[in-house]
């Protein structure tokens, strides 16, 4: 782990105690040069953007746009709206059994079958399933309301300012069939930015951590009846077994799924969950990679952005039960024991230019009841620095260093809080 530097000195004013120290240097993020309309490296865990280019231009997304549909299926499962094993119909508009499945993707279904919640989202990640997304964007589309409506409504929810939605599976609106929006021009695509489809991506791995479980299989099957069972390769099988050979990848970095993009429009796309060898993951997005028919080059720039990332910053890491450098203590005035010694909850790394140093600033939470329990959050910590950026929708405990009390404590009697109140 890298080693901090840190000088300071501790200001007490009220309830809040402040240790700031030297300016921090090296956290904004890097500027990628690859041959791509727009890309982004986020770290996973904190919603640190790590590199960007072109991060805020609005472009068309492609089968990308699944990902908002996915959104909308596990806002319902967490708000138990909807479960896994629901049955989802097969409607006239998601249908799409006469198409050429090498031309637009879908399964082998047909108007009047039904499948799973859990197979239809299976399959819009694992083969990017247009049937599979405008069935289930159909299923989750509140009554009186069209998809197209209902597909703004979400994303306002995650505050994606500036996107257009046409359709739940990214369709080209002549391309949509049924699910064509008449007033729209026939070219209409659903757009967004690449820092729009990481906040996406970021929501679905919080909302499903078993995502990454998802990419590793090699076949995803769906039922037609009880006992007719059909078996689909994955997108991330042909990966592994078609394309890594044709792949540099001297950091040994490891596809952990997520959403292509391929129409004319949008070029070679991809937004990715990767890992490297050290656990860290990290959001990835690249559009514009080359040719849309190109199955290498999206999975190349990928790696080549986070590669990028790995050369010019290392991670520095407040490892969980440790000491943060700068504050072994915080100052809990309204408590007996007011030098409270305090660890880290949870591990958080944070991302910077070689050699530098960072500044932290810690903060007392207001405690307002009469006891302190050993393990209890009593305060934070943060990065300083201007220069560093999160993806919007951070939450501040994902940007924050939270602090424990190693003890318990009662609140100490009206006197001495007078005292420590004009005193201290």
């Amino acid at each position: 782990m890298k080693r901090i530097s840190i000088i300071g000195a501790s200001i007490v004013a009220s309830s809040i105690m402040v240790t700031t120290v030297s300016a921090n240097e090296g956290l904004k993020p890097l500027s990628l040069t690859e041959n791509v309309t727009s890309a982004m490296v986020v770290d996973a865990t904190t919603g640190q953007i790590l590199a960007t280019k072109n991060v805020n231009k609005q472009g068309p997304i492609a089968s990308q746009s699944k990902m908002l549909t996915a959104y909308a299926v596990l806002r319902g499962i967490h708000e138990g709206k909807i479960k896994w094993t629901d049955q989802v119909p097969i409607t006239k508009k998601s249908d799409l059994s006469r198409e050429d499945g090498h031309l637009f993707s879908h399964l082998a279904v047909k108007a009047g079958d039904k499948l799973t919640v859990r197979e239809l989202y299976n399959a819009v990640f694992a083969m990017s399933a247009n049937d599979a997304s405008f069935a289930l964007g159909e299923y989750m589309t509140p009554k009186g309301m069209s998809t197209q409506e209902a597909l703004q409504m979400w994303a306002k929810e995650l505050h994606l300012t500036g996107s257009k939605w046409y359709n739940a599976a990214g369709q080209v609106n002549s391309n949509a069939f049924e699910n064509q929006i008449k007033t729209a021009p026939a070219d209409a695509a659903n757009m967004a930015s690449a820092e729009q489809l990481a906040i996406m991506a970021r929501e679905i791995l919080t909302l499903d951590p078993s995502i990454r479980e998802l990419a590793k299989l090699d076949y995803i099957t769906y039922h037609l009846t009880p006992s007719y069972v059909v078996k689909e390769p994955t997108d991330q099988s042909v990966l592994r077994n078609e394309h890594l050979a044709k792949i540099s990848n001297p950091n040994n970095l490891v596809f952990e799924g997520l959403k292509t993009g391929s129409t004319p429009e949008s070029g070679a796309a991809f937004t990715g969950i990767i890992k490297d060898t050290n656990g860290h993951e990290f959001i990835t997005v690249v559009n514009g990679a080359g040719d849309y028919m190109d199955e290498v080059q999206r999975y190349q720039i990928t790696l080549n952005i986070v590669n990028d990332v790995l050369a010019e910053k290392v991670p520095i890491s407040y490892q969980k039960n440790s000491t943060l450098p700068s504050n072994s203590t915080l100052n809990l005035k309204s408590m007996k024991k007011n030098h409270m010694p305090v660890t880290i909850a949870k591990t958080k790394t944070f991302w910077a230019d070689k050699k530098t140093d960072l500044s932290i600033k810690t903060t007392v939470k207001s405690i307002k009841s009469k006891n302190i329990k050993k393990g209890q959050i009593v305060g934070s910590a943060n990065i300083t620095s201007p220069d560093i950026s999160y993806l919007p929708n951070t939450s501040s405990e994902n940007k924050s260093i939270m602090l424990v009390a190693k003890q318990s404590t009662t609140r100490a009697n009206w006197f001495v809080r007078s005292w420590r109140a004009i005193f201290q």
